[in-house]
Parts: C-alpha cells; sequence; structure tokens
C-alpha cells in the first residue's frame, strides 16, 4: 500500500465525490433523455440508487477483508492464477478509465474553448499533470484532492446562478408520462455517470475509523451528494430546454452557461470548464494511480517502482488518446467502457463477495 499515514473519512468524502463527478457534468441530462424525455432527472435518481447498491456490495468485500486491499486478497477468494488475471483486468480498466476522462474533456475543450490548439497539446498536457500527481503517494493524492474540492465548489456555484435564468416550469409536467420502461431504460446511462466509488476496494486498509460502519456512512453521504448535483443539473437543463432540444444538445450544460450574462465575467462558459478542467484532472490521476496499483499486483505481489508504471501507463495512454481525435472513435470507445463499467465495479465484487462467503474466506476483523 503506497501512502505515509491514514487517511481521514474527510478526505476518503472528497476522494469520492470527485472521482464520481467528471465529463459527464456537461452531458447531464443528454444521454439520460433519449427515452425518458424530460423525467430524465427520476433517471439520474434512480442511477444514484443503483450506485448506491453497488457501494453496499463493496462496502461488504472490502469490510470483510479490511486490512488489505483487493489485488492482496483476490488471490486468497479465486486462487493466484484468476486472481493475477483479475488485476490485470481491473488496473486495465482504471487505465482506460483514466484514458476516457482525458479524450472525452479534450474533445469538449477543443470543440468550445481551445479551437486552434493541437490535439496532441490537449492530451498530453492533461496526461503530465495526471501521471505527475499519480505518481506521488496516496496519502500526497488525497490532500492535492481536497484542495481541489474549493475548485468544485465554484463550480457548483457558477451552475446554480447561471440556471435560474429564463425557464419553463412547464417542461417539467406530466411528470411520470414517459412510463416506468422509458425511466428505467435511461437510469443505465445514469448509473455509469456515478462510477468512481469502487476506490474504495483500495483506499479501505488505509482508512482511519473508529468503527466500519462509519465507512459506508461516508461513502453513503457521499454518493448522496453527487446524486443531489446530478439531480440538480438535470434540473436546471430540463428547466432551461424542451424535450425535442434535450435530444440533440450533447452538452446542454455548456449552452446555458454561454447564454448567461454576467457583468463580472463575459464568457462563464470558459471560466466554468477552465476550473472544471481541475475536476477531471482528479478522476484521471485517481485512475492512473489506481491501474499502477493493480498492475503491480498483478504477479501475485506488488513488484516495481510506483512512479515508473504510472508514466509508462500515461505514455501508453497517451499513444491511444492520439486516435480520439476522431468522435466516432470516441463514441465507440464509450460504448466498449460503458460494458467494460458494469463489469468490473459491479459485477466482479459481486461474485467475489459471493464466492468469499460460500467459501468462509475472511480477513481480519
Amino acid at each position: 500500500m503506497i501512502h505515509l499515514k491514514k487517511l481521514s473519512l474527510t478526505q476518503l468524502f472528497n476522494l469520492i465525490i470527485l472521482t464520481q463527478v467528471g465529463v459527464s457534468v456537461l452531458s447531464i441530462p443528454f444521454a439520460e433523455s433519449k427515452h425518458a424525455g424530460y423525467d430524465s432527472w427520476i433517471s439520474v435518481f434512480i442511477g444514484g440508487v443503483i450506485a448506491q447498491a453497488i457501494i453496499t456490495i463493496i462496502y461488504c468485500l472490502s469490510a470483510r477483508y479490511a486490512d488489505r486491499a483487493l489485488p492482496q486478497y483476490m488471490s486468497n477468494i479465486v486462487g493466484k492464477i484468476m486472481g493475477s488475471i483479475l488485476n490485470i483486468a481491473i488496473g486495465l480498466y482504471c487505465a482506460e478509465s483514466s484514458l476516457m476522462v482525458i479524450v472525452s474533456y479534450s474533445d469538449v475543450l477543443g470543440r468550445w474553448v481551445l479551437i486552434r490548439t493541437p490535439w496532441l497539446v490537449l492530451v498530453g498536457i492533461s496526461f503530465g499533470i495526471a501521471a505527475y500527481i499519480a505518481s506521488s503517494s496516496l496519502r500526497s493524492i488525497a490532500v492535492i484532492t481536497q484542495n481541489i474540492m474549493i475548485m468544485f465548489f465554484i463550480a457548483m456555484v457558477i451552475i446554480f446562478i447561471s440556471g435560474i435564468g429564463k425557464g419553463d416550469i412547464r417542461h417539467f409536467f406530466p411528470i411520470g408520462s414517459h412510463g416506468v420502461g422509458a425511466i428505467m431504460r435511461d437510469a443505465l446511462p445514469a448509473f455509469w455517470a456515478y462510477a468512481g466509488y469502487e476506490l474504495l476496494l483500495y483506499v479501505f486498509p488505509a482508512l482511519s475509523y473508529r468503527k466500519k460502519k462509519d465507512v459506508f456512512l461516508v461513502m453513503t453521504v457521499a454518493n448522496g451528494c453527487t446524486t443531489l448535483f446530478y439531480m440538480l443539473i438535470a434540473l436546471i437543463v430540463t428547466f432551461n430546454f424542451s424535450e425535442n432540444q434535450l435530444k440533440v444538445i450533447p452538452e446542454p450544460m455548456v449552452f446555458i452557461l454561454r447564454q448567461f450574462k454576467w457583468p463580472v465575467v463575459q464568457s462563464l462558459d470558459i471560466v466554468f470548464m477552465t476550473i472544471w478542467l481541475a475536476v477531471t484532472t482528479v478522476t484521471a490521476y485517481i485512475y492512473l494511480f489506481l491501474a499502477a496499483r493493480y498492475l503491480s499486483y498483478s504477479f501475485g505481489k506488488e513488484m516495481g517502482n510506483h512512479a515508473v508504471i504510472v508514466w509508462l501507463l500515461a505514455i501508453f495512454c497517451f499513444g491511444l488518446g492520439i486516435f480520439g481525435s476522431d468522435r466516432k472513435v470516441i463514441f465507440q470507445f464509450s460504448n466498449y467502457h460503458s460494458f467494460a463499467t458494469i463489469v468490473v465495479i459491479a459485477i466482479i465484487p459481486l461474485l467475489l463477495l459471493l464466492i468469499s462467503i460460500t467459501r468462509g474466506k475472511v480477513g481480519a476483523r
């Protein structure tokens, strides 16, 4: 475990929230309104509920092995060979998640703010910053993330201010008219937006707490705050746009920020996306850090220099990210990432928990 001191529950709270939120903030509720329309805010809420169910599974698994991180006890549950395979798979997923975040936000920046900036520069700088922070200890990463939380609060204020402009309350009615089936279908894309809480599988033994239940409470509150934040965005966007507009505007929040007139700031959308760059960077370097940790355990024990592994992964992901300038590639990549997310953060933890319970495998209590 790469850390100098135990992490506080407050730091866990910050890590979970800032790992959950990311590029999806700008697109909510575009994907969630495909079938649910102006009931998309309900789909967003249900996505948070599903995420809470997965958090419960992850907590139960982590609490059984509270003294070790997932890559350390994986082989105890499924055997050495399968444990190594799963560690490699999760490590590659984390690297792919970091790549997805950086490529997606670079695409947004390239289309809205830095139009003339070469794609290589956008992706290269992003990976450089992420790798530099990810090569640090977990304790240092937690401190940096705690400071970035200030930027998150500033972004929240900007979203709230811009969202109180002109709109139509009739966009919300009649509530639920699209049917339960349509709302549930769009709850799946909403669930993908909450990914990030699987961080607990690695950081649990590094936490400082009185009772294990305190960890679950903090995770629940963090996920609840993210759910409320996403719902706020969905409500603001629905208030400002009609149902037909929701289905054709990929980044509705950017339109709202651009249309809002504030005497103090000329282009609020540029200010927001500049601030939000720091928030999305958190997701990128957390996943890059996790990727290095999981891959280092792939042979049954911690191997290699952490910083070296991080930079090698960053260089490899940068090479793949070069092809992300084509939006069709991003869409295809996004579909694969969505499937991988369900497998890694939901199916694998559930199967590991069931196998552990069945075999009576448990760590120190």
